[in-house]
C-alpha cells in the first residue's frame, strides 16, 4: 500500500500556521532556479517527503522554486541533502509540526 506525498503529510498530523513566516530559508533563489536546474534537476522537489518544494512556471515562463512551508514535516532532509547548502531549516513559530501518535 502506498500513499502520495500530500496524504503522508495528512497522516503525519502536521499542524503549521498558514500565515506564519516561512521557517525554510533559501539563501539564493537564483542558484535554485537556474544552476540547480541545469546541474541536478532540482532534487529538492523529489527528496522532500512532503512536497514543500515545487517548481512552478513563473511570469517569464521559466521554472521557479515555490515553497509550501505549511506542508513541512520537520524532517530536515532539505537542510541535509541540498547540494549547494543554501536551504536553512529553522524552528517554526508557534510550536507547530508533526504529531506522529497515529502512525
Amino acid at each position: 500500500m502506498t500513499f502520495d506525498k500530500l496524504s503522508d503529510v495528512y497522516h503525519s498530523g502536521t499542524k503549521n500556521e498558514e500565515n506564519q513566516p516561512s521557517h525554510l530559508l533559501i539563501a539564493d533563489t537564483n542558484i535554485r532556479n537556474e544552476r540547480c536546474t541545469v546541474e541536478y534537476g532540482n532534487p529538492c522537489q523529489y527528496f522532500c517527503p512532503a512536497a514543500v518544494y515545487v517548481m512552478e512556471q513563473g511570469k517569464d515562463t521559466r521554472l521557479q522554486i515555490h515553497l509550501n512551508p505549511s506542508n513541512c514535516v520537520h524532517c530536515k532532509t532539505c537542510d541535509i541533502m541540498d547540494p549547494y547548502q543554501i536551504i536553512t531549516w529553522v524552528p517554526p513559530e508557534g510550536g507547530g509540526g508533526p504529531n506522529y501518535e497515529n502512525l
